[in-house]
């Protein structure tokens, strides 16, 4: 198994895949990739239905699958705002590849039975396959499909994002072998002698204590502990440094404490979520998910030295694992990046710190990763799949 990873930069897409192209057909001469991973800048428009075309010197008989994206990683760059084409190629030896076009009526509802999506993939839990969701966001519903492979396929790994850099229904562009699709979501599924290791960094700190939910109503939080959200937060904002003042009305977070056998709650125990206002008059917080009482919540706030910490964290107890990793997926919140640590690269530096492997993937829309064994939609994280051999 070989990865070579290379990024493209050009105003002109033709000159970004042909260089980008060039890079990766030196790096794995004389072999030709089985799998060709994209992502092209949207900023491209409809030029970018020309990329399989000009893919296909370099991928031949291989599949080439991927999507635009707001911001390209690739060749162990970051580029959060240049025209270009970033490509992960693998020559992957037994690995199987599975890959679908999914329309948003196609996905089997979440009370629909496994089997429905077994067959739709044609293999069932056995296969112990890992996946790689990329979605346009204004066509389908990228969490529900991800919860419903996580019911068909128990234990397996979801990775993915949403792609961005578009604002109108149709402009997407998904990459499915030759074809370019503008709505729906594209489904990759890797069994065989091939897996994918998720490491997910939501970028939050905890500030205050854990609190129940005593009161809400689908995303509005009216209660914390018998209090009305408004009071909570004054009390909570008093108690706070001056330097976390300063971000407190523009990177609080509510953590949602996810089920599970524990006494107490800690970091990594939380699905993170924004907070979108507070109602002035009746001190009801709106929260970016549905509530349910007596749920345990803490809040958060995201900042640039809370995300480096967690980040290395996680992906130091992640390596090594069972088998080092050869390759990685990383899908980074278009919020993160220079906007958050003040340069550009620092997430794929984080990794290369710890292993020097090939990199590519996008800055996103919003990324799809597991916490605590299910998986979600998040925002401003980094979500990476490390891919490895299964045998080893």
């Amino acid at each position: 198994m070989r990865w070579a990873s290379a990024i493209g930069l050009a105003s002109r897409i033709d000159e970004a895949a042909a260089e980008a192209s060039e890079q990766i057909g030196a790096a794995l001469h004389p072999e030709r990739p089985d799998l060709l991973l994209a992502f092209a800048s949207a900023r491209y428009g409809s030029e970018l239905d020309r990329l399989p075309r000009l893919l296909e010197p370099l991928l031949q008989d291989g599949l080439l699958w991927g999507c635009h994206a707001g911001g390209l990683i690739g060749g162990g760059e970051e580029h959060e705002e240049e025209g270009g084409v970033a490509l992960l190629a693998g020559c992957l030896g037994d690995a199987v590849l599975t890959a679908l076009h999914l329309e948003q009526d196609a996905i089997p509802s979440l009370s629909a039975s496994r089997e429905s999506w077994w067959r739709l993939l044609d293999f069932g839990p056995e296969c112990a396959a890992s996946f790689v969701l990329l979605a346009d966001p204004l066509s389908i519903d990228a969490e529900a499909c991800a919860r419903g492979i996580d019911r068909a396929w128990p234990g397996a790994t979801v990775i993915g994002a949403l792609a961005g850099g578009t604002q109108e229904p149709g402009e997407a562009r998904l990459f499915a072998d030759r074809d370019v699709h503008h709505t729906g979501a594209l489904l990759l599924a890797l069994t065989g002698d091939l897996v994918i290791d998720p490491v997910v960094a939501q970028g939050c700190r905890a500030v205050g204590e854990p609190l129940f939910v005593t009161a809400c109503e689908g995303n509005q939080l009216q209660g914390l502990d018998g209090r009305r959200p408004r009071e909570v937060i004054g009390t909570l904002f008093a108690s706070l440094e001056e330097r976390d003042r300063v971000r407190f009305g523009e990177s609080l977070c509510l953590g949602l404490a996810l089920p599970g056998p524990r006494q107490t709650v800690g970091p990594g125990d939380f699905l993170i979520r924004n907070v979108h206002g507070l109602d002035p008059d009746t001190g009801t917080l709106w929260v970016g998910a549905r509530l349910a009482p007596n749920t345990v919540v803490q809040f958060h706030l995201r900042d640039a030295e809370a995300a480096a910490r967690e980040l290395t964290a996680r992906l130091g107890a992640a390596l090594p694992g069972q088998s080092s990793p050869e390759a990685a997926l990383l899908f980074s919140c278009s919020g993160r990046g220079r906007e958050l640590f003040g340069a550009a690269g620092h997430d794929s530096a984080a990794l290369r710190r710890l292993a020097d492997i090939p990199i590519t993937g996008m800055f996103s829309a919003g990324e799809i990763g597991p916490v605590q064994g299910a998986t979600f939609l998040h925002a401003y994280s980094s979500v990476f799949g490390l891919v490895r051999r299964r045998s080893c």
